[in-house]
């Protein structure tokens, strides 16, 4: 019975394919394409390797110094405790040949007695260049702060006993000067600051100092020793550059003053040119 049993064929192997010799071109692309890659392969590494010769140069690299502080010291709290603190700081700086402090300074919003100050009126000064005759800038008091520099000399009230003279009228304005940038630098609310000059010994007013943010907004960029380099505020000590930034910054910006009423009652200060009053 077994031998009924019929085996089943051996399948067959399949049959390879013919493998054909590669051609002269086909063995001058593949060395293309080897030398293509050895290419890329040599660009990428040289891009690699600048990138961690530069990562290395700048990780060397000392760290870039800090910006300079614009200011030594810095007021703190509220806007009104921050005004307050510029005024008591700043003035303790000027003194009086015998020693004695030069002035002292009384800040608050700007006020009369009849109430807050409503709008601030400048005079234009042709002479300055600023605008023709007629044209009146008009600003908000809203946003003002108020310096008034007191001399506590004998006699007329605020007065100066030192006189009127120009080394005088100088130091004057360099505080008017640094009170202006002390607020503006860090009080961010204030766009308008008013200094008040204190009297002369006969008692008349030697006049005011009037700024706008905007009028020294570059010079709040650079360090206030830039500006006004002098650590002890006198004659001696003021240099031509520092004598100069002070006239070029306070004399277009000096003017006289009075308070007046507008239509409708509420507080105006208006300043005046000095050749515009005289």
């Amino acid at each position: 019975m077994a031998e009924d049993v019929i085996s089943a064929p051996t399948p067959a192997e399949p049959e390879l394919p013919l493998q054909l010799a590669p051609t002269r071109g086909d063995r001058a692309r593949k060395s293309s394409y080897r030398l293509r890659f050895g290419i890329i392969y040599v660009a990428l590494a040289a891009i690699v390797g600048a990138g961690v010769g530069t990562f290395v140069v700048l990780a060397s690299r000392p760290a870039p110094p800090e910006a300079a502080a614009w200011s030594s010291w810095e007021p703190t709290g509220s806007k009104l405790a921050r005004v307050r603190q510029i005024a008591d700081r700043i003035p303790k700086a000027y003194k009086q040949p015998n020693g004695e402090q030069l002035t002292v300074t009384q800040a608050s919003p700007l006020t009369v007695p009849s109430g807050s100050v409503a709008s601030i009126f400048v005079r234009p000064d042709a002479a300055r260049g600023r605008a023709e005759e007629g044209d009146i800038d008009t600003y908000s008091a809203a946003d003002a702060v108020s310096y008034g520099l007191c001399g506590l000399g004998s006699g007329a009230r605020c007065a100066i006993s030192l006189g009127t003279s120009g080394e005088l009228l100088m130091l004057l304005s360099r505080q008017a000067l640094e009170l202006a940038l002390y607020t503006f630098k860090y009080v961010s609310d204030v766009n308008s600051v008013v200094v008040f000059l204190p009297n002369s010994p006969e008692g008349q007013p030697n006049g005011s100092v009037f700024f706008r943010r905007g009028d020294v907004a570059d010079d709040l960029r650079r360090p206030i020793s830039h500006l006004l380099p002098a650590r002890t505020p006198n004659p001696a000590a003021l240099s031509d550059i520092e004598l100069g930034n002070i006239a070029r910054l306070t004399r277009p910006r000096t003017y006289t003053f009075e308070f007046s009423a507008a239509g409708d009652g509420k507080p105006i200060l208006i300043l005046t040119p000095p050749s515009v009053g005289a």
